[in-house]
């Protein structure tokens, strides 16, 4: 048989707040932890992207953009790389990466299309589909890492 404990009224709400105070940190951390597992796997996915995506000059390669609620976190540079160029957005919970030259919805689509240089059609997408697994190992990843 159990046996009652009293607790005073003061210790057992102080106790209260303190748990709900704990639990908002927890709640934090993990807000924090998912916007950088984020931030990860959308990096991944424009790394991945790049080394898919057909070449003739290097410009499509370059063009990748990667955002977080509207602000851009990396871009691609000239030598076809990723740069990283901002912070995080403090929360963030959706992101994009995209490829801005003229043509690039063509190469992506256009599965017709010959790449004697390199690359293929679908260069994006490819990625999304075929890496889900990894992808969603990053975020699940730096969950833990973060802890």
């Amino acid at each position: 048989m159990a046996k009652r404990i009293d607790i005073a009224r003061e210790d057992y709400l102080k106790s209260l707040n303190d748990v709900i105070e704990n639990l908002q940190e927890e709640i934090d951390k993990m807000i924090v932890q998912s916007t950088e597992g984020l931030r990860e796997a959308l990096i991944y996915v424009a790394k991945e992207s790049q080394k898919k995506a057909p070449v003739e000059f290097g410009d499509l390669r370059g063009s990748v953009l990667v955002e977080m609620d509207n602000t851009v976190i990396a871009e691609g540079n000239e030598s076809g790389g990723l740069t990283v160029t901002g912070d995080i957005p403090e929360n963030a919970v959706s992101g994009s990466v995209s490829y801005n030259t003229p043509y690039a919805a063509n190469q992506h689509e256009h599965t017709e299309y010959d790449h004697p240089l390199g690359g293929q059609a679908k260069y994006l997408e490819s990625v999304l589909t075929g890496n889900k697994n990894e992808i969603l190992q990053i975020i699940a990843g730096n969950m833990e890492v973060m802890s």
